[in-house]
């Protein structure tokens, strides 16, 4: 579509557009409108395009460096989040051209590619200093945070302690606090630290796993999910290359770099090797005329089998009634399942004094050693472990032994419920309290930085009552201090846990890194003080480098609120209200963060209570209004937690749906909204329930219309949250506004211009993402569909009125008609339907997912679409 031209719906409004922008090209700018009653530059048209780039940059290694502080699911972009707020903000007219807009929202867009490195222009800031900002499901705190960048007053809430204190962390504490001052306490607790531990470590990380008594030789073997220690492609070469071999009864290092240096080589970082694997585990290396194999991993969790090292028998056993038996029937429990049972309970009866660590030792199944690596010069060299280095475990299960019963040993339960696909499953494993996920040794380092961060939270305290500070003042400044300290230790605890693999890339994994918490076979250890990705020492040096960006972002802006409340009841807000409401709520199947998060919570509670037991910082967050501690986040606040989960529901005994708790907090939430308020919502889902949820919340319950969408880039398609066959393929952000009167469509009458219209809308889309098809232009079209539907009230379709499902159901009929449209096809036969919409959706492998295939289900109305070809 050239300059000048208009699209055909609503052009009136785009001749508006045209006066206002032009020299941009209408096809990208998403619009969408429900009147020409045009209130905000959001409702009226911004660049989505040039946003999205921007944004897009935020997803790879130009991440927001305060991102690194910890780990944390979902971050919007602060790009994105920016331009979303600012449009929300401002009237229609208030830019004569995307140029103008673009260069005050990024100021430095032409000179770096990192656009939320610098704040938006002042003019910008000045107009809309003082305006009111919510957000009630605050996350990490990336709207907010622009908000105030952009002077507007904003607030941030959340229902779970763990994201409130990481939200004070990024929005509040930045103000109160000198970096240079967090780095000094923070090497004074490591090298306290090195002084107390040096006798467990001397290595910097080690590579474990769990060995099991074979049940047939009676000896106990290393169960090796991957034998890979480092495979590092560089361009055509190889970087690194280094496996694990089993020789002579023990485990040896084949290290390609090491020998290469040994023979006097050149160029022992450019491996001019072959590969090849099979899947991620084992294969072969050709390298110099030599072939080597490395073996494949001997435990496979999935069909419930392992093979012995010693006597290569295959270990499928099943315990039934006390009774290790061989069978092909599946009865009883996997024999290796049933041996980590056994050494979680034995792990406990001798810490309690009950049994011996020699009967600890004889335990069916026992952490083991398997390489220790050496940080040398930003390269790595791998030792084979040896029997010394696994007796250095069994010392520190000495140790704790003599401290158990300290109250920093963190003895609270995991949930007692299993998640949707498995993601809250390790108790399945006899890991049924927190600090079993941790090895004697990786426990006792916690447990004593626990102990050091406090002693340094009181020296700063006193530090800066000797300079003459008041005590609250004193006191603020030292809560500040610790906050930042401890984050450094929640990510140490992410990296160097039983549930914290070791990952071939050398891009370090960390044990939330699966969407949940997962039985992991090879397992990091990490030496606090080693200078590698997720050790304390460098978690404090990525801290330091957040904190400073974090410093100068919220210089000069107004302060932010941040809240521990319930969307739905939002008490510490009653009477006030707010012109914009901008959120990303949770979505049907999304991060139990509840349960999750508590392995950061049982550690920040810790730190920040006096001896772990009393409150002393953000007390709010671990005791209750009677000042009674708050255990975990699980049992007190997930049956709270908008989030669909089965296990949860039955656990506490729910009956809820996800719409249900949906629609609860955005009806207690849309009290805050002004009268002419807009509601902002992001939302990444591409399941129909999703969207129903959402729709019926907004549209149906609470009497809300769509006035404005867009495409826009939040998480990567390669999050933690967007893996598999429900891969998000984009993000929409919706813009609400209260109903004021009815505005019917009748399907009957109108399909055929409303099958154009949304036409239109994918075409203009698509232009914008350089022409993507296949699934993506199915999610856009899908959503321009719903864009359409929901500007209206009532919807009917055969004379009955639509709930949110029948538009649901109506958006993926017409957004296939519009595609099949576009490819200038018309057909009434629903099974050439069905198979057109299937090959319109294929992958390039000319595959389809199960989604698509419930989609054309929805579509067509046939019953057994999986069975087309």
């Amino acid at each position: 579509m050239s300059t000048g031209q208009t699209v055909s719906y609503m052009s009136s409004t785009h001749m508006l557009l045209e006066r206002r922008f032009p020299s941009q090209n209408p096809a990208t700018l998403v619009l969408v409108f429900t009147s020409l009653d045009l209130e905000t530059l959001l409702e009226a048209g911004i660049p989505i395009d040039v946003v999205n780039e921007h944004s897009k940059v935020e997803k790879g290694p130009s991440r927001p460096p305060h991102w690194e502080m910890a780990f944390w699911w979902t971050r919007k972009p602060l790009a994105g989040a920016r331009a979303i707020i600012a449009a929300s903000l401002l009237p229609a007219d208030a830019y004569q051209t995307p140029e103008q807009f673009l260069n005050d929202l990024f100021p430095c867009r032409h000179q770096r590619k990192t656009v939320y490195a610098c704040s938006p222009a002042p003019r910008l800031v000045q107009r809309l200093r003082g305006r009111r900002v919510l957000d009630p499901f605050a996350g990490f705190g990336s709207i907010p945070l622009e908000a105030a960048r952009l002077g507007a007053d904003a607030v941030a809430v959340e229902l779970l302690p763990t994201a409130y204190v990481f939200l004070k962390a990024v929005l509040e504490f930045p103000r109160r606090v000198k970096p240079q001052d967090v780095e000094k306490w923070g090497r004074w607790i490591i090298e306290r630290l090195r002084e107390d531990l040096k006798e467990l470590y001397d290595a910097d990380i080690y590579i474990g796993t769990w060995e099991v008594r074979c049940p047939v030789c009676g000896r106990h073997t290393s169960l090796v999910g991957n034998w890979w220690l480092a495979k590092v492609k560089k361009g055509e070469d190889y970087e690194r290359l280094a496996w694990m071999e089993w020789q002579n009864s023990r485990i040896e290092v084949v290290d390609l770099n090491e020998e290469c240096r040994k023979e006097r080589s050149d160029k022992c970082d450019e491996l001019r090797a072959k590969v090849q694997t099979k899947g991620e585990e084992g294969g072969s290396v050709e390298w110099r005329d030599r072939r080597y194999t490395v073996p494949l991993k001997n435990v496979d969790a999935r069909r419930e089998t392992a093979q012995c090292l010693y006597c290569k028998a295959e270990i499928d056993h099943r315990v039934a009634e006390g009774k290790v038996v061989k069978t092909g029937r599946k009865i009883g429990e996997w024999y290796v399942k049933w041996a980590l049972k056994q050494w979680n309970q034995n792990y406990e009866r001798y810490l309690k004094g009950e049994i011996t660590l020699e009967e600890l030792r004889s335990s069916p199944a026992r952490p083991t050693l398997l390489v220790k690596v050496y940080v040398k010069d930003s390269d790595l060299e791998f030792k084979p472990a040896t029997p010394e280095d696994v007796e250095k475990l069994w010392k520190a299960a000495e140790e704790l032994r003599k401290m158990w019963g300290d109250p920093d040993i963190p003895t609270e339960e995991l949930w007692k419920y299993t998640g949707d696909g498995g993601t809250l499953g390790i108790r399945i494993w006899g890991f049924d309290k927190f600090y079993k996920l941790f090895n004697p040794r990786q426990l006792i380092a916690l447990v004593k930085l626990v102990k050091l961060i406090r002693e340094a939270s009181k020296r700063v305290e006193e530090e800066k009552l000797g300079e003459g500070w008041s005590k609250e003042d004193a006191h603020k400044y030292a809560e500040a201090v610790t906050t930042y300290l401890a984050i450094a230790l929640i990510k140490y605890v992410n990296y160097s846990s039983l549930a914290a693999g070791w990952n071939q890339s050398l891009i370090m994994g960390h044990s939330l890194s699966m969407r949940g918490i997962a039985m992991i076979w090879n397992w990091d250890d990490m030496t606090p003080w080693a200078d590698w990705t997720g050790t304390y020492l460098r978690n404090l040096s990525t801290l330091i480098n957040g904190l400073s960006y974090l410093v100068s972002a919220v210089s000069g802006s107004p302060s932010i609120r941040v809240l521990l409340d319930d969307a739905a009841e939002l008490s510490k807000l009653e009477g006030e209200k707010f012109d914009v409401i901008v959120t990303d709520p949770p979505y049907v199947r999304n991060v139990s963060y509840a349960e999750l998060s508590d392995f950061y919570y049982v550690w920040l509670k810790r730190v920040l209570s006096d001896d772990g037991v009393r409150p002393r910082f953000l007390p709010e967050a671990f005791f209750d209004e009677f000042g009674l501690e708050i255990p975990t986040q699980w049992e007190r606040f997930a049956p709270r937690e908008v989030s669909e989960n089965e296990g949860r529901w039955k656990h506490f005994g729910l009956r809820v749906t996800f719409a249900d708790l949906l629609s609860r907090a955005f009806s207690n939430v849309l009290r805050f909204l002004k009268e002419d308020g807009l509601l902002v919502v992001y939302y990444v889902a591409k399941k129909p329930e999703s969207w129903i949820a959402l729709i019926d919340a907004l549209w149906r319950r609470n009497d809300m219309i769509m006035t404005a969408a867009y495409p826009v880039e939040t998480e990567s398609e390669e999050s933690v949250v967007a893996r598999g066959k429900a891969a998000v393929l984009g993000g929409y952000v919706s813009a609400w506004r209260r109903r004021k009167c009815d505005k019917p469509l009748d399907l009957n009458a109108e399909r055929d211009k409303v099958v154009e219209d949304v036409l239109k809308r994918i075409d203009a889309r698509l232009k914008m993402l350089k022409q993507k098809g296949g699934a993506t232009a199915w999610v856009y079209s899908y959503l321009s569909a719903l864009e359409v539907l929901v500007s209206h009230y009532p919807v009917r379709a055969g004379g009955v009125e639509l709930d949110a499902h029948g538009v649901v159901r109506q958006a993926v009929s017409i957004a296939f008609d519009a595609l099949l449209r576009r490819a200038d096809v018309r057909l009434s036969d629903l099974m050439i339907h069905a198979y057109a919409d299937l090959r319109r959706m294929e992958s390039e492998r000319g595959y389809v997912d199960s989604d698509v295939l419930s989609h054309v289900e929805r579509a067509t109305g046939l019953t057994h679409v999986r069975k087309l070809r």
